[in-house]
C-alpha cells in the first residue's frame, strides 16, 4: 500500500522553544511554470474546450525530488526498512534549508491589496501580530476555516469536469473542502447567502476558464501577503484557469467596494498534474494551539520556516555545520541546474 506524502512541518514560527510535529498542507502552488511540461499536448474534453480533470500537486515540502523521481524512491524522500516500515525523512537539520517562506529567500512583498484609509489602520495591526510574514494567531486557517475565494489558488486538488459544472476538490489544509463552478450558463441567484466559497459561475473565453464568483463571507483571508488579509462581504472575483500541457494556471482580480480604492490583481499562480501514482486522499485539520503563537520582538526575530534555528540543539553539535555544507551545495546545485527551459521551482 502506497503512503501518502505528508508534510510534516516544523512550525518554528509559531512554537515557544518547542518543536512540534504537525499535518499540514504543503506550501501553496508555487510560482513560475516549467516551459517544458507546458509544452505539451493540451487534452481537450469533447465539447472541444480544454479538460482541466486531474490531480494537481506543484510540490510537497520536505521531498525535492517531487514529480522528478519515483514516489515510493529513497529520492523521493522514502525508505523502506528492513522490517518492511516505511520512514519518510522530512526536513531534519538540513532538509528544510532553503525553503521559500526562509527569511534569506523572502522578497519585498510589493503587489498587496489597495484598502481604503480606515482599512488599512486596521490590516497593520494585523501584521503587527504576524511573525514572519503569515503568520498569526488571528489567521481564520488556524480555527480550520476553509480558506475561500481567491486565497484556495491552485494547492493539491483534483479537478472534476462536465458540461455542466466543474468541481475543485482539495487536499489541503484546513480540508477538507470543495467548490462547484457551474457552466450550464445558469445566472447567479438573486438572494443568496454569503458563505466560505461563495457562489461561482465560469464561461470559456478562448482556451481560459473564466469565473465570476460572488456571495463570499467576511471570515475568511485574502492570503496575499502580510498586508492583504481581510475583505468585505461584499467581495467580488473573476478568476482565470488556463491549461497549458500539464500546467495550470491561476489568475484572479479582486473587487471590495467597501475596503478597495480600486479592483486588485493577485500574482498569478501556477501547478501541474501530480505523478501518475500519485492521487488525492482524506485531509483533516487539527485547531493549532495558538496560545504557543509568538509575535517577533527585539531578541526573536522570524528566520526560517520550514528549518531550526538552533540544530547543533537539537541534532547534536555539528548539525549547524551540515546545514551551512547543504545551502552552499544546493545553491551550487541550483546555479548548475539554471540554463535551458526555466521556470522557478
Amino acid at each position: 500500500m502506497r503512503i501518502r506524502f505528508v508534510n510534516y512541518g516544523i512550525m518554528a514560527a509559531t512554537a515557544t522553544g518547542l518543536l512540534s510535529l504537525f499535518l499540514v498542507s504543503s506550501p501553496a502552488a508555487q510560482r513560475g511554470a516549467d516551459a517544458s511540461v507546458a509544452a505539451k499536448p493540451t487534452p481537450r474534453a469533447p465539447d472541444g474546450h480544454p479538460d482541466l480533470t486531474g490531480f494537481y500537486v506543484e510540490g510537497v515540502a520536505g521531498v525535492p525530488n517531487y514529480g522528478k523521481a519515483a514516489t515510493g524512491s529513497q529520492a523521493g524522500g522514502l525508505v523502506k526498512t528492513a522490517d518492511g516500515s516505511i520512514f519518510f525523512d522530512y526536513a531534519g537539520a538540513e532538509g528544510g534549508a532553503g525553503h521559500p517562506d526562509d527569511a534569506e529567500n523572502q522578497r519585498p512583498l510589493t503587489n498587496q491589496a489597495p484598502y481604503k484609509a480606515e482599512y488599512l489602520a486596521k490590516v497593520k495591526q494585523i501584521a503587527a501580530t504576524m511573525y514572519g510574514d503569515h503568520t498569526t494567531a488571528l489567521d481564520p486557517e488556524h480555527d480550520c476555516k476553509p480558506l475561500g475565494v481567491p486565497r484556495v489558488g491552485v494547492g493539491h486538488m483534483q479537478v472534476v469536469q462536465n458540461p455542466q459544472y466543474i468541481a475543485m476538490l482539495y487536499e489541503d489544509a484546513p480540508g477538507p473542502y470543495y467548490r462547484l463552478i457551474y457552466t450550464d450558463g445558469r445566472e447567479h441567484p438573486k438572494d443568496l447567502d454569503t458563505s466560505y466559497f461563495g457562489h461561482s459561475i465560469g464561461h470559456w473565453e478562448g482556451d481560459t476558464l473564466v469565473v465570476d464568483t460572488v456571495a463570499l463571507n467576511d471570515d475568511t483571508w485574502l492570503g496575499g501577503g502580510k498586508f492583504s488579509t481581510i475583505h468585505s462581504d461584499k467581495e467580488h472575483v473573476v478568476e482565470h484557469f488556463t491549461r497549458k500541457g500539464d500546467t495550470l494556471t491561476y489568475e484572479a482580480t479582486v473587487e471590495d467596494p467597501v475596503m478597495f480604492t480600486r479592483p486588485w490583481v493577485i500574482t498569478p499562480m501556477h501547478t501541474k498534474l501530480a505523478p501518475s501514482d500519485d492521487y488525492i486522499q482524506p485531509e483533516r485539520c487539527a485547531i493549532n494551539d495558538k496560545q504557543h503563537f509568538i509575535q517577533e520582538s527585539a531578541t526573536d526575530h522570524y528566520q526560517c520556516n520550514f528549518c531550526i534555528k538552533d540544530a547543533d540543539t537539537v541534532y547534536g553539535q555539528g548539525a549547524s555545520d551540515r546545514d551551512k555544507e547543504y545551502k552552499a551545495n544546493r545553491g551550487k546545485n541550483q546555479n548548475n541546474n539554471a540554463g535551458g527551459g526555466g521556470g522557478g521551482e
